[in-house]
């Protein structure tokens, strides 16, 4: 019969005890008994530590039961593996160079850079050996060879060697490295005297008792592990055959960034002569470099990879692809339809990456996504890579802070709130769909120390722009969030203030005049404008350099002909709702140049 007295809400040590005690003095036989100063506390002490020992212990085998709960790292891959997910290995940075050799003593006209040839490179980080992962062979009717642009990629060359024997039950192919790119593995089975090279295969459609490829399984302690055909699905090697696994061992992320290389290398004797490298031009650094996959990030993505089942349909299907082969090197990614384009492309796939370690994707990157995705497809020729559009939140705060309540200085009051707005910018912003919340983001400025006592905040959405100098462009800035068309802002009149305004730069007129110290704005009624100050009097330019839809925010631009600019033509628009809706393929974020702070200091 159950004791009503048992408290079993809490499994601590002391809530034990407690509740032993508790129960103890409801039995006849230990009414008024002094359980604190007797030998039975120590009996107590013992039932409840190994009571709490049990509930631990049961709690967490009860936890790594489960995907969602499983903290450690084997119970997470063992899971994923129940569903077909393979945790993505650690990718190498790649870069792109071009460089000359100057040879003597060659005996024919052919260099040849072999696999593996090693490059140092350096970045913040330290210095890293870059190789090369295929050989090559360049041709030149002199003694200079012109290597152009070659892939390199970060990490070093290793080998495992395993010898298949059918004695041992259970028998493993377990890769000996942790960091392995399983990317750049080549597998090669010598049996009967020959030495074939096997492919990679991720499913078992099309497959026969001949096809040579080898599956690939995550294992224990975050490695890798070789798995062969049964002679069904997949060649089954024979007893006796030697297996030898070449793989690239990586630092990561770590890579990326590189762009200074020299050859590591001496490639003359190989060619049968001498030979130096000079000049190398580094085309693309290093990128691409990633670490091997968290147990947070295989928890999300191993059960919407699962429901993709090998195919490419829905949105999702696409983004759990993309995000399950490229999450080191793929921040965040955007599926859409091609007719949410203007002009329409109908029966086209967006997809949209928003790259780790850079603003825009590489043209290599993008290609690999569109050539892996390809076998996902019903029809092919499908897809479209692109970039995501940037949205820059320019902030003006004037913040008040009470200097009884602190020791910092001013400007120790100043640097902290910009970092903070960085950090909200990384911690809120950043990614497809999130939208600025004008709430949230003065709240965390107030949040940001006890002697801020409050802050005033404008912000606007800025759209950077990068006409080519000396020749008419046109521009359609959808900036999709509506403006107040009569110079107010959260229903305050601002008469001397345009919701549109530009940093400056040189125009060029119609009769090829270059006037510097130029900017773009609205007039209030609908037509973007070019002025400037000649003489210290306004004077506009040009009346009708574009249009302006004020209910969405739509701005376009004709023919603007700029011969100077300082980087970038900030366009900024001043919205009518202080919160910022990011609209699809939109990126929002925060630029420390972009952000103006003056601090008050007061004293109560």
């Amino acid at each position: 019969m159950a004791n009503s007295s048992l408290n079993l809400s809490s499994l601590d040590f002391d809530t034990l005890k407690s509740n032993f005690k508790e129960f103890l003095k409801t039995q006849s036989a230990f009414k008024d008994y002094n359980f604190d100063g007797s030998n039975i506390n120590v009996l107590l002490d013992v039932m409840s530590y190994n009571s709490f020992l049990n509930s631990f212990y049961l709690n967490m085998v009860a936890s790594e039961m489960f995907l969602d709960s499983a903290q450690k790292i084997d119970s997470v891959i063992s899971h994923a593996k129940e569903l077909n997910y393979i945790p993505r290995s650690a990718h190498c940075a790649v870069a792109n160079i071009t460089f000359t050799v100057e040879t003597t003593g060659l005996t024919s006209n052919k260099l040849t850079l072999p696999k593996g040839t090693r490059f140092t490179g350096y970045n913040s980080n330290g210095s890293y050996t870059f190789v090369t992962d295929l050989s090559q062979t360049f041709v030149s009717s002199n003694n200079t060879y012109l290597v152009d642009n070659i892939q390199v990629n970060e990490g070093t060359y290793f080998s495992d060697s395993f010898v298949v024997d059918y004695d041992i039950e259970n028998q493993k192919f377990t890769l000996s490295n942790e960091n392995v790119d399983t990317s750049s593995l080549t597998v090669y089975v010598a049996e009967n005297g020959s030495n074939t090279e096997y492919t990679y295969a991720s499913t078992l459609f099309g497959l026969n008792d001949i096809s040579t490829v080898y599956f690939i399984q995550a294992v224990e302690g975050g490695k890798y592990e070789i798995k062969f055909g049964d002679g069904l699905f997949g060649k089954k090697p024979i007893n006796g055959a030697s297996i030898n696994v070449d793989y690239i061992v990586t630092n990561g992320s770590d890579g990326n960034g590189v762009e200074n290389f020299v050859l590591s290398d001496n490639i003359g004797p190989g060619n049968g002569g001498e030979a130096t490298a000079s000049d190398i031009t580094v085309i693309t650094s290093s990128i691409q470099g990633a670490n091997q996959e968290s147990i947070e990030n295989i928890r999300f993505n191993a059960p919407r990879y699962y429901a993709t089942q090998q195919r490419a349909v829905s949105v999702d299907d696409y983004y759990s692809l993309v995000r399950a082969e490229f999450g080191g090197a793929v921040d965040d990614v955007i599926i859409y339809g091609g007719q949410d384009l203007e002009p329409k492309l109908y029966g086209r796939v967006i997809v949209s990456i928003k790259p780790t370690a850079s603003i825009t994707a590489s043209s290599l990157l993008k290609n690999d996504i569109i050539n892996y995705l390809q076998d996902y497809i019903a029809l092919p020729n499908r897809i479209i890579v692109t970039d995501p559009e940037y949205f820059y939140i320019d902030v003006t705060t004037t913040v008040q802070f009470n200097s009884k309540l602190t020791t910092k200085y001013s400007t120790e009051i100043k640097s902290m709130i910009l970092d903070g707005i960085i950090n909200f910018s990384k911690d809120h912003l950043e990614k497809f769909g999130n939208d600025f919340r004008y709430s949230r983001f003065v709240t965390h400025i107030d949040s940001l120390d006890q002697s801020i006592t409050s802050n005033d905040t404008r912000v606007k959405i800025v759209k950077r722009l990068t006409p080519k100098l000396l020749f008419a462009t046109s521009f359609d800035i959808r900036f999709n969030n509506g403006a107040e068309q009569e110079g107010y802002y959260n229903g305050v009149a601002y008469p001397d203030e345009r919701v549109l305004g530009s940093t400056s730069f040189s125009y060029v007129d119609e009769d090829d005049n270059i006037y510097p110290n130029c900017y773009l704005e609205d007039d209030a009624v609908g037509n973007v404008i070019v002025y400037t100050y000649l003489k210290g009097v306004r004077t506009v330019l040009k009346a009708d350099i574009g249009t302006i839809d004020y209910n969405t925010g739509m701005v376009t631009i004709s023919n603007l002909k700029t011969a100077d600019y300082d980087g970038y033509i900030e366009l900024s628009l001043t919205t009518k709702n202080k919160d910022i809706i990011a609209s699809k393929n939109v990126v929002l974020l925060i630029d420390p140049v972009d952000v103006n702070i003056e601090i008050i200091e007061t004293i109560k």
